[in-house]
């Protein structure tokens, strides 16, 4: 039964990374139609450009910081890691 063991394993694993890879990709299209709203408030001259580079910073740090942290929770939820909290 090695083979089975490991291989419910491997089914937790591809569960997992699938629902990962399923959340990434909803916050993707978040970070996107943000990125088209400022795109189009820089075009409608709401925001000028200094103002559009500083939130478009802020929205790929976001973006970054909420990735990591989705991925350690995931981790850490599954036991699959041990992750010191900060």
């Amino acid at each position: 039964m090695v083979f089975g063991s490991t291989f419910g394993k491997s089914k937790k694993a591809v569960k997992l990374i699938q629902k990962y890879v399923k959340e990434r990709v909803k916050e993707n299209q978040l970070i996107n139609s943000q990125h088209e709203r400022l795109d189009a408030q820089l075009q409608n001259k709401t925001i000028d450009k200094d103002t559009y580079k500083r939130l478009r910073n802020v929205l790929e740090i976001n973006s970054i910081k909420q990735r990591e942290e989705a991925l350690e929770k995931t981790f850490r939820k599954n036991r699959i890691i041990h992750c010191n909290p900060h």
